[in-house]
C-alpha cells in the first residue's frame, strides 16, 4: 500500500511537471513574440526598413513557429518526448542570443524562425498533448494554469523588454531574453523518461516491428523480385507517414475546431505585434502602450483560469464558454479604432485578451471532446500549420494598411471582423449534431 502511494504521488508530480513546461514554453514564446513587438520601431531604424517590413518579418518568424507543428510527432516518436522537450529549450535560447549579434535583417529572419520557431512549438505541442492524457479530471484547471504562462508573458514581457531596450539597446535584450529563455530546457529535464518496457511496448516500435516482418515476408514470398521490394518500401513510407497524423485531416470536427484556433490565433498574433504601434499612433507613450499589455495579460491570467475552474465544475457549458468569449473579443477589436482614450484603452486590452486567452484554452478543451486524447498531438500539429498559412501570406497587412493610411483603425476592424469567424463553425457542429440525432 505503501508502494502504491508513492506511485501516485510520483505519477502526480510528473503531471505537474509537464503543465510547468507548457507554463514555461508560452512564457517564452509569447515574450519573445511581445518583445519583438515592442523592439518594432527600434528595429525599423537600426535595418533601415519600413514598419510593414519588420511587421511581416515577426510574423514570418511567427508562421515558421506554426508551419513547424507537423514535425513535432515524428520527432517525439524518434526521441521521446523528454528528450526532444530538453534540447528545443536550449535550442530556443540559443537561437535568440545568437541573433542578438546579427546585422542584417535577412539573418536576423533566419536566425529565428528556423531554430526558435521549430524547437519552441516542438516544447508546446508535445506538453499540450501530453497534460491532455495525464489529466482524465480537471483537464480544464490544469490546462489553464499551463497556458496561464501566454498572459504572465503578456504582462512582464512589455515592461521588461522596454526596461532593457532603453538600458542596453536592441542586441543586449536579445542577449538577456535568450539566456533566461535557456531555463526552457531545464524545465524539460523535469519530465521522466520513458522506461525500456514501456517503449518497447508503446504504438511506435510496434509499428516499426511490423513494418520490418512485413517486409521480410514480402521478400520470401516474391523472392526479392522488384515488385515485392516496391510493395515493401512503399508500406514502410506508409508506416512512417503515419507519425505525421494525416489522417485527422480528414474529420469533420477537426476543421471545425481548426477554424476556432486559427482564426482567434490569427487575430491575437497580430495584436501582440501591432498594438504597441497602435498605441504610439493613437499618441499614448511607449510606457503607456506596454501599460496596456501588461492589463491585457492581467486580463487573460484572471479568465483564463476562472472559467477553467468553472467549465471542470459544470457551472457553464463549454459551448456556451466558447460563445461568450468570441462574442466578447470580437467586439473588442471592433470598437477599437473609436477609442482614443486612457482608461477605455485599458479595459478594452483587458476584455480582449482575457476573452482571446481563454478561447485558446477552451478550444483545446473543445479538440478533446470532438477528436478523443489519442488524435490530440496530431490534431494540435496542423492546427499549428493552418495558422502559419496565415500568418504567412496576411500578417504584413495591418503594417502596409498603417503605411498607406497613417492609421491602424482599418486593420483593427478586420482583425474583429475575423475573430466572428469561429461562431460559424460552432453553428456548424451544432447543426451537424441535429442532423445526426
Amino acid at each position: 500500500m505503501m508502494r502504491t502511494g508513492r506511485t501516485r504521488v510520483s505519477g502526480s508530480y510528473q503531471n505537474w511537471c509537464a503543465v510547468l513546461c507548457l507554463f514555461m514554453s508560452f512564457l517564452f514564446w509569447i515574450g519573445m513574440l511581445k518583445g519583438l513587438g515592442v523592439m518594432l520601431p527600434t528595429l525599423q531604424e537600426q535595418f533601415t526598413a519600413q514598419t510593414w517590413l519588420i511587421g511581416w518579418i515577426i510574423s514570418v518568424i511567427n508562421g515558421m513557429i506554426y508551419v513547424s507543428g507537423p514535425l513535432a510527432r515524428p520527432v517525439e516518436v524518434m526521441f521521446g518526448t523528454r528528450t526532444v522537450v530538453t534540447v528545443s529549450g536550449f535550442l530556443v535560447g540559443m537561437s535568440m542570443i545568437v541573433a542578438s549579434f546579427t546585422t542584417k535583417p535577412v539573418v536576423f529572419t533566419l536566425t529565428l524562425s528556423l531554430v526558435a520557431g521549430p524547437t519552441i512549438i516542438f516544447v508546446n505541442i508535445l506538453t499540450r498533448a501530453l497534460i491532455g492524457r495525464c489529466f482524465p479530471t480537471n483537464y480544464g484547471t490544469a490546462n489553464a494554469i499551463g497556458t496561464s504562462g501566454a498572459s504572465v508573458g503578456l504582462i512582464t514581457a512589455g515592461p521588461f523588454v522596454q526596461l532593457l531596450l532603453n538600458t542596453y539597446g536592441w542586441r543586449g535584450t536579445l542577449l538577456l531574453m535568450g539566456g533566461l529563455s535557456l531555463h526552457l530546457g531545464v524545465c524539460g529535464a523535469t519530465l521522466r523518461s520513458l522506461s525500456t518496457e514501456t517503449q518497447t511496448k508503446g504504438n511506435y516500435q510496434l509499428l516499426r516491428a511490423d513494418t520490418n516482418e512485413e517486409i521480410r515476408a514480402s521478400a520470401k514470398n516474391t523472392d526479392n523480385s522488384i515488385q515485392s521490394q516496391f510493395g515493401a518500401f512503399k508500406d514502410a513510407i506508409g508506416a512512417q507517414l503515419k507519425h505525421f497524423g494525416f489522417s485527422v485531416c480528414g474529420r469533420v470536427s477537426f476543421w471545425i475546431t481548426g477554424v476556432v484556433f486559427t482564426c482567434s490565433h490569427f487575430a491575437a498574433d497580430l495584436w501582440y505585434i501591432y498594438y504597441v504601434s497602435q498605441a504610439e499612433v493613437k499618441g499614448f507613450s511607449p510606457d503607456d502602450a506596454v501599460t496596456f499589455t501588461a492589463a491585457a495579460g492581467f486580463g487573460s491570467l484572471v479568465c483564463r483560469i476562472t472559467c477553467g475552474l468553472i467549465v471542470d465544475r459544470g457551472w457553464l457549458k463549454l459551448r456556451c464558454a466558447m460563445v461568450l468569449t468570441i462574442i466578447t473579443s470580437s467586439i473588442t477589436l471592433l470598437v477599437t479604432p473609436w477609442i482614443n482614450t486612457y482608461w477605455p484603452m485599458m479595459v478594452n486590452a483587458f476584455l480582449f485578451f482575457g476573452s482571446s486567452g481563454t478561447l485558446f484554452t477552451l478550444n483545446d478543451l473543445y479538440t478533446r471532446e470532438l477528436l478523443g486524447v489519442d488524435l490530440l498531438a496530431s490534431a494540435f500539429s496542423w492546427m499549428e500549420l493552418l495558422a502559419a498559412v496565415f500568418s504567412f501570406s496576411l500578417g504584413f497587412v495591418p503594417g502596409w494598411m498603417y503605411d498607406q493610411t497613417g492609421s491602424y483603425d482599418w486593420a483593427f476592424f478586420i482583425l474583429g471582423c475575423i475573430s466572428t469567424l469561429p461562431l460559424v463553425a460552432l453553428m456548424l457542429e451544432w447543426f451537424l449534431e441535429k442532423l445526426k440525432s
